[in-house]
């Protein structure tokens, strides 16, 4: 573990000019090394990176090319099912984020930490997939298609790093509890990403960590 803590700052004028707000959530960098969670040789463009994304912390994937392709999402690291929502078709852009019906996948991994892989296409993790809640997935294991499904602007992955309340992790909606100052999230890292860390519109080709 790095020990590293990225300033998300609330906006890019407060960045430029190298003050921090004093409301600037510290999140801490995963202790886990991930894979990109999408299959092997796919393009991924970072439509949001930890600092731009709203809220901060999060990061959204998206499977090149964007359109004619069906890019397949894969567990960025062993671990177990948690929790499935995959029965809702709608995309809601636009909405405040509590009114929209996502879906998504949550794994816990075995350092602690939990990734979330949020707006799959309809009945892909279920289905498609043919996975349950209680499953133990590997590394790079197809969990479901890349959609638009809730509150998404296009296709893609909103993926997540987080620590979430051992008694009570997230509510029915897929959200983590006790988050209000983003104190459960951690900056994902990535095995094969210089630097670890993903950055606004770049580029990265997904693959397995060695």
């Amino acid at each position: 573990m790095s020990g590293k803590s990225i300033l998300v700052a609330a906006a890019a004028a407060t960045m430029a000019s190298g003050a921090i707000a004093a409301d600037t959530p510290a999140i801490p960098e995963a202790t886990g090394i991930y894979r990109l969670p999408f299959a092997d040789g796919t393009e991924v463009s970072v439509f949001d990176d930890a600092a731009t994304h709203r809220p901060p912390g999060a990061i959204d994937l998206v499977g090149e090319p964007r359109a004619g392709k069906v890019h397949r999402v894969v567990a960025a690291a062993e671990g177990t099912v948690m929790a499935i929502e995959d029965s809702y078709s709608e995309q809601q852009s636009g909405r405040a984020a509590s009114e929209c019906r996502n879906n998504y996948l949550w794994l816990s991994h075995p350092n602690g930490e939990w990734t979330l892989y949020g707006h799959m296409a309809t009945a892909t993790s279920r289905g498609k997939a043919g996975i349950e809640v209680g499953d133990h997935v590997r590394a790079g294991q197809y969990l479901g298609d890349e959609g638009a499904v809730g509150c998404a602007m296009l296709n893609h992955v909103h993926f997540e790093v987080a620590v979430p309340e051992a008694s009570d992790p997230i509510d029915k909606g897929g959200f983590l509890k006790a988050n209000d100052a983003r104190q459960r999230m951690r900056i994902p890292r990535f095995c094969t990403v210089p630097g670890r860390t993903v950055s606004k519109d770049a580029r990265y080709s997904a693959a397995p960590c060695a």
